[in-house]
């Protein structure tokens, strides 16, 4: 299985709940959709959710998991009325806590072609963001027979997983459609253990999706650190089958988890060092009808700056980022050359300075372009400028060296917390709503220190996001800060320029600032540009965009949502895929298609 080293984001599993003998990861949210409450944790042992959720852990242990439960405690069946609150749920909270993958392992149905359903629209909404819903196919085939996949797993916004016995055939039972089957993962005696170390087996595409959607979430999160941006549906498909294992059965392909990331390593555009370059042009003029000779200096034919000189000799300087170690055209261009009364204005270049490095207007690597920069009239240099044109210094690459941009800005939040359930409080340290890092507190009051660049001289919103509150066995979990220190500058949660938006992060909640966070929500520091001064140089916020923002808590009564009344009977979608004798999640229909009941190993 694959490991991923850093934080995958946040991964939506709605099923049948959770259980306390499995691992639930980092849980940052959870409601029952069935019971409208705030806790899916069920007395089942090896509720089907918690199987779920267990390997898609093992896969990528780092994502965060939020568990939407939609069905009663016994798993009976989910109401489509449940399922698409929780993925409404999901659309309107999907930026707010980054959720990158949803897991659908439900069944029911029997599509030959593309279909929608009520939830079509979520479905859409959620490709639109780039969040990336995985479903099972299902378990009702009839080997191979009949080309048919689940009726949630039919839809085109999301990706289709039809099981696999994991070495290139299908086992009897997999309803897989090479139309609508998008990838194929091993759904035959997966291994699970759980928090007592007892390895059981599955068998169904509801622990063949689980792959995939880890997957996802890893693949995500490596391409957000490369690019900045998230993978569409496409984009991740079109990665999984050029990674992928052809099968004996034309058409389909196997996920190979590891191959995938290791392309995406491949293929990740190489970072371009930066050359932070200092231009100094000593220029002078002479004027005409009271106007001095202005100009502007260019690299490469983009404008990075202009003056208007004088008429005795000055320095004008530039600054700008440049690619590093590789040749530039740095180019001085008069653009006001005129004759007024008799008087004939003129610049005069004495120097052209790059880094340091002074070049001469006559030297052998500068030419004067009159006119145009076109390469049309192009003479040798001259510090004179009778005429219109670009001086054009074709600097070599050395001086251009690369250069590590420090970072110009150092943000601490003091804080400390109170644990439940054994864990700690987690926050995510955001710029403008950009996530910077993250961190989980201790019960002692401890330093947690983070660099970024931001654009200097500018205010900015420096905000301490609090993840992961819950109650658990009377426990209540919170988080306290102390203070937030940027650049210096030490800030009290409860300075008037603090405010507390408790929920989501969108100005709807909003109270003033206080160190005590007892709800999850995000303590906003409203810093002024005088704590981000510049360096010298433009400073370039430097944080990644995950097209959305760090993980934020938002009780579910801060959106207004209640649970749809449980529809049982033919109304309801069946859970797909688990066979275990006291813990059956299919209806009656698809019981017969469970062919390997969960069950422990035997000792060896």
């Amino acid at each position: 299985m694959s490991n991923s080293s850093a934080s995958a984001g946040n991964v939506v599993v709605i099923d049948s709940g959770l259980s306390s003998a499995w691992s639930t990861g980092r849980l940052v949210y959870q409601h029952d959709f069935y019971g409208n409450d705030n806790d899916v944790m069920v007395a089942n042992a090896n509720t089907h959710g918690a199987l779920v959720t267990a390997e898609i852990l093992e896969n990528a242990p780092d994502v965060g998991i939020i568990a939407l439960k939609v069905m009663p405690d016994d798993g009976s069946g989910a109401s489509e009325a449940n399922i698409e609150k929780a993925l409404q749920w999901v659309v309107a909270n999907a930026d707010a806590y980054n959720i990158t993958a949803v897991n659908l392992s439900l069944g029911g149905g029997a599509q030959t072609t593309a279909a929608t359903t009520s939830i079509s629209d979520e479905l859409a909404a959620l490709a639109a963001k780039r969040v990336l819903t995985v479903a099972a196919a299902g378990n009702s085939g009839d080997g191979g027979a009949t080309q048919s996949v689940s009726s949630y797993s039919a839809d085109v916004n999301q990706i289709c997983v039809s099981a696999s016995t994991g070495d290139g055939a299908f086992p009897s039972w997999a309803q897989r459609s090479p139309s609508l089957t998008d990838v194929c993962a091993d759904g035959t005696d997966v291994r699970i253990t759980n928090l007592s170390g007892v390895t059981y087996t599955a068998n169904g595409s509801s622990f063949a999706a689980p792959a995939v959607t880890a997957a996802v979430a890893q693949a995500q999160q490596a391409w957000v650190e490369q690019t900045g941006s998230r993978l569409t549906q496409a984009e991740f498909l079109d990665l999984a089958r050029s990674t992928g294992k052809a099968m004996g059965t034309a058409g389909y392909f196997e996920l190979d988890t590891d191959a995938l990331l290791a392309k995406i390593a491949q293929s990740a555009p190489v970072p371009t060092a930066q050359s932070a370059t200092t231009i100094t042009v000593n220029a002078s003029g002479a004027p005409a009808g009271g106007v001095n000779a202005h100009f502007k200096l260019l690299v490469d034919g983009k404008t990075v700056g202009q003056a208007t000189v004088d008429s005795a000799a000055k320095d004008y300087s530039f600054t700008t980022n440049l690619t590093a170690d590789q040749a530039h055209k740095v180019q001085v261009q008069y653009d006001n050359d005129g004759f007024v009364n008799g008087q004939d204005r003129n610049l005069f270049v004495n120097t052209v300075t790059i880094n340091g490095t002074a070049h001469s207007p006559t030297a052998t690597n500068v030419t004067y372009d009159k006119g145009a920069l076109d390469g049309k009239d192009v003479v040798k240099g001259q510090s004179s400028m009778w005429w219109g044109g670009t001086l054009v210094v074709d600097a070599p690459a050395k001086d251009f060296p690369a250069q590590d941009a420090p970072a110009n800005t150092t943000i601490t939040v003091n804080a400390s917390g109170a644990a439940a359930g054994g864990v700690n409080a987690h926050f995510n340290l955001l710029v403008d709503g950009k996530a910077i890092g993250g961190a989980t507190v201790g019960t002692a009051a401890k330093d947690f220190t983070f660099a970024t660049n931001l654009t200097a001289d500018q205010a900015h919103k420096v905000q301490v996001q609090y993840d992961n509150d819950a109650v658990v066995n009377g426990q209540d979990r919170s988080l306290f800060v102390n203070t937030v220190t940027i650049n210096g500058h030490a800030v009290a949660p409860t300075a008037s320029n603090v405010t507390y938006d408790k929920g989501a992060l969108d100005g709807k909640d909003v109270v003033k600032g206080q160190a005590g966070l007892w709800w999850n929500g995000t303590l906003v520091v409203d810093a002024g540009k005088s704590w981000f001064p510049s360096a010298g140089t433009a400073a370039v916020a430097s944080a990644l965009s995950t097209d959305g923002q760090g993980t934020v808590w938002q009780h579910l009564v801060a959106q207004g949502l209640e649970a749809a009344a449980p529809v049982h009977a033919d109304a309801a979608f069946a859970m797909a895929d688990v066979g275990l004798t006291a813990d059956a999640y299919a209806h009656a229909a698809l019981m017969d298609h469970h062919p390997d009941p969960l069950h422990p190993f035997d000792a060896a």
